[in-house]
């Protein structure tokens, strides 16, 4: 019985021994760890918005959406998709929304110029197109006239 008791105090110094050989070689990695890897850029700003149709109920479709950096004067172009969005990742600064109309359309809501800072979602860039007027000649009422130029009542 000595003899089973002795192997299994060694195999039990064994693994003690192994372990902390293990553990003291990965502590050990000869200085400080450096990260090479390339960071990611600087996270960009979001602006999104929806372009809807009169009172606000209907989205509109295939509109030329703008955004204009106030400051350096550069412009990004999006298309508004089937639900009137639009989404624009943009640098920090301040930005204008512009929306392309058609002829008789009038802009009833419209974003004021927007900040942007690292990371931001500005998702209330939201435009509400009026209906388009229709100009109709008015019809005038019927007369009768004499042939003098005054009317016969």
């Amino acid at each position: 019985m000595r003899v089973v008791h002795f192997h299994c105090r060694v195999r039990t110094i064994c693994l003690v021994v192994l372990a902390a050989g293990v553990f003291g070689i990965a502590a050990c990695h000869g200085g400080p760890v450096i990260d090479l890897s390339t960071k990611p850029a600087e996270a960009d700003g979001t602006i999104s918005g929806i372009v809807r149709g009169p009172e606000g109920t209907t989205p509109v479709e295939g509109r030329a959406v703008e955004v204009v950096n106030v400051e350096t004067g550069e412009r990004q172009r999006a298309t508004t998709n089937n639900t009137g969005g639009f989404t624009f990742k943009v640098k920090p600064g301040n930005y204008r929304v512009e929306l392309t109309v058609l002829d008789g359309e009038t802009v009833t809501k419209k974003p004021d110029v927007i900040h942007v800072n690292r990371s931001d979602v500005d998702a209330h860039a939201d435009f509400v197109l009026a209906s388009p007027r229709i100009s109709r000649p008015r019809s005038r009422a019927p007369r009768a006239d004499d042939g003098l130029g005054s009317a016969i009542g």
